[in-house]
């Protein structure tokens, strides 16, 4: 089963299941301007199938006909290739042999999904991308499985990056460019979308526990780090996709204020803002999610947030 882009219209419900336990978010078709996050959760729960159907019994979402999980970073590959020269319908036959010399496995324990990235101004020299995300068959097979043992239907297997982009969607100003960067315990991602396309996205190996525990001049290290690979990838972009004006950059959310926002809104011409859920998405009411609970479930959310207005 593949990484899917397409749009979703109905409610979506999210779960993911790993060492950590359970978690959850279900989306509500919007009845208003803005997207709402029914509910969301998580709980402790082991790695066999058998403890994941008993936690989604008692989450309330076993029988979800439209579920959706997110993939770990580890489980898949997310890269940008040069789009081959063929026709539309033949793209992704021609794209799978592209990705065969990248993988590091064979093309046929592979499943892959991916989606255009929106041509440079004309003139630029420079040929159309993709990004793909690339999976082994036998990892989604299992994950799959295990749901299907639960009686959660999987409807879609999705990526943070993607997920990333569906709420940085909803911040983006009409015709302008919005990144947003995000650190958890696997890493910092970086997503740069417009007209809720994702142009640009790749990795930190930075995690979120190494920002909390460096201090005084290991912080200020850290935080020049990031400055530097933000700067070079914002000069890189601004060269590939002129025609697009980055206006903001999104922090967070984060488990505690690192002060990372600050840190960039002083050194960067483009304007940053520390990113807050709650500007952007509704939630149930008496469940506006706390600091923590934002970042620990922002990509669910995300993902949750499929096909709402403004996102994909």
């Amino acid at each position: 089963m593949a990484a899917k882009f397409g749009r979703r219209k109905e409610g979506n419900a999210v779960v993911v299941a790993d060492s950590s336990g359970v978690r959850f978010a279900c989306a509500e078709p919007a009845s208003g301007a803005r997207p709402l996050i029914a509910r969301y959760g998580e709980i402790p729960a082991g790695e066999s199938k058998e403890e994941l159907a008993a936690a989604l019994k008692s989450l309330g979402v076993a029988g979800a006909k439209n579920g959706m999980t997110l993939l770990a970073p580890q489980e898949y590959q997310f890269v940008a290739v040069d789009a081959p020269e063929v026709p539309e319908a033949e793209l992704k036959s021609a794209l799978k042999w592209r990705l065969k010399d990248i993988i590091g496995y064979p093309i046929e324990e592979a499943v892959f999904d991916f989606l255009s990235i929106p041509s440079p101004a004309p003139g630029g020299g420079r040929a159309r991308s993709i990004l793909s995300a690339v999976a082994r068959s036998d990892l989604l097979r299992r994950r799959v499985a295990d749901f299907d043992h639960a009686r959660f239907r999987l409807a879609v297997i999705d990526v943070p990056e993607t997920a990333q982009r569906n709420i940085a969607a909803l911040f983006e100003e009409e015709g302008r460019g919005t990144a947003s960067l995000y650190f958890d315990e696997t890493g910092g991602l970086l997503t740069i979308s417009c007209r809720g396309e994702l142009y640009h996205a790749r990795r930190f190996d930075i995690s979120s526990a190494a920002i909390a525990e460096a201090s005084g001049l290991a912080r200020e290290d850290l935080f020049n780090r990031i400055l530097l690979e933000m700067q070079r990838t914002i000069d890189n972009f601004e060269r590939q996709f002129s025609s697009v004006a980055l206006t903001r950059i999104l922090v967070g959310p984060e488990r505690d204020d690192s002060g990372l926002a600050d840190f960039l809104r002083s050194n960067l011409a483009v304007s940053v803002a520390s990113l807050a859920l709650e500007d952007v998405v509704d939630f149930a009411p008496g469940a506006l999610p706390a600091r923590e609970t934002q970042w620990r479930l922002f990509h669910l959310f995300g993902c949750a947030l499929r096909g709402a207005p403004g996102s994909q």
